[in-house]
């Protein structure tokens, strides 16, 4: 074109340009005859633009479509501009989704026709149909979550409604044989006398499954992280030995390094877990035996460290893989029942404070677990929770 005048390349470029757009672009006169079409109508209709020109409207879109967009095109006539959505047929039954838009040619106030500007919107109406999808679902997901929130929240209070009505008569019960037992005692009557302190025994196991079930109820339900605070380690570990039988406190003995004072921690948890493995501790080991608690800390990295170790017989080794499971059971004990839940609310009680429990050893001379507690968590932080290890030494 570079020898063309410039009115000629003009209107080349205007040709090329227009016949490139995917848009249709069109005139129609005031007789609804095409004067101007370019090549989108081919993609379209299967229509020649060339051919087009002379031809009705009423012929290029027929008669179903051409009754719908008739209103359309006379108040375009009228010298009102119009733009509406309407769905083209194709090739094969397809449905495509069209912005149009009539725009009136007036001249010196009379209408001579009127231009036309068909946009291919299929693919933004998809869009916006799969936003439209997505949003109700997750406007579904957010109200089923709102009602098994409001579920949980009701078995929560369910949970606590039961136990305190099945903790009081047991806790009665607990204080009558207490009493009945210090009356025997009195009367000599040793046989008698142990037999109600089989039975405080049983009821105490009764009110520690009670208090494991729903531990692991609020356990499952919380968020993570928790919330941590100083502590003062004498009175956790004080605590937590009074939460034990009275019959078997005394075999707690505790070794603490004189300079540790305070660790960062949830102090209802760490007591929690620390009360499951004195008890595991106390009643898979022989009777009047100690078992110790060990506290203490490392600067490298800065952890808290407490190790609870028993002379019982050890655990078995089929178990050692699903130690800190729900369910798991293993070593022999006095009478021991319950839902194996206590190893489990360990695991789940230090990985929420990014912590770790693990077995130390274990065999025939007693067994070891440890907790080791980060103190340098930053609150609020969701650092990815660490899984329970099981590391076994064997030796006696």
């Amino acid at each position: 074109m570079t020898n063309a005048s410039p009115i000629a390349d003009a209107d080349y470029y205007m040709r090329l340009l227009v016949d490139r757009v995917p848009t249709m672009l069109a005139y129609w006169d005031r007789d609804l005859i095409c004067r101007f079409a370019n090549r989108a109508y081919e993609a379209w209709f299967g229509a020649d633009p060339d051919r087009l020109l002379g031809t009705r409207i009423q012929d290029l879109l027929g008669p179903q479509l051409f009754e719908m967009n008739y209103p359309f095109m006379l108040k375009a006539l009228a010298g009102e501009r119009q733009v509406f959505e309407r769905v083209v047929p194709g090739p094969g039954g397809v449905q495509r989704q069209s912005l149009a838009e009539y725009i009136p040619d007036t001249v010196n106030g009379e209408v001579r026709g009127f231009l036309v500007q068909v946009t291919n919107v299929t693919e933004l109406k998809e869009t916006q149909a799969a936003l439209q999808r997505e949003t109700a679902l997750r406007a579904e997901l957010e109200r089923r979550t709102v009602q098994l929130q409001t579920a949980l929240q009701e078995r929560t209070e369910m949970l606590n409604v039961l136990a305190h009505e099945v903790r009081q008569p047991l806790n009665n019960a607990s204080a009558a044989l207490q009493s009945a037992q210090g009356a025997l005692r009195k009367q000599a009557d040793d046989v008698v006398s142990g037999r109600v302190e089989q039975a405080q025994q049983v009821l105490g196991e009764v009110l520690g499954s009670i208090d494991n079930t729903l531990a692991v109820a609020t356990l499952l339900a919380r968020p993570d992280p928790v919330d941590t605070h100083d502590v003062d380690i004498a009175a956790l570990t004080s605590i937590t030995i009074a939460d034990l039988p009275a019959n078997e406190r005394h075999r707690v003995q505790v070794y603490q390094d004189p300079h540790l004072r305070t660790g960062t921690m949830d102090m209802s948890l760490m007591r929690l877990a620390l009360r499951n493995l004195l008890s595991n501790a106390l009643k898979f080991s022989p009777s009047g035996s100690p078992v110790v608690l060990r506290i203490s800390e490392t600067e490298d990295p800065p952890a808290l460290h407490l190790a609870v170790s028993d002379t019982g017989p050890g655990i078995e080794d089929e178990v050692l893989p699903r130690l800190f499971s729900r369910g798991a059971h293993g070593r022999s004990s006095r009478g021991a029942h319950g839902l194996g839940l206590g190893l489990y609310i360990v695991d789940r009680v230090m990985a929420l404070h990014q912590g770790t429990a693990r077995l130390q050893s274990t065999g025939a001379q007693g067994t070891t677990f440890e907790l080791v507690l980060p103190q340098m968590l930053v609150q609020g932080l969701g650092l990815p929770s660490k899984r329970a290890s099981v590391s076994v030494d064997q030796s006696p």
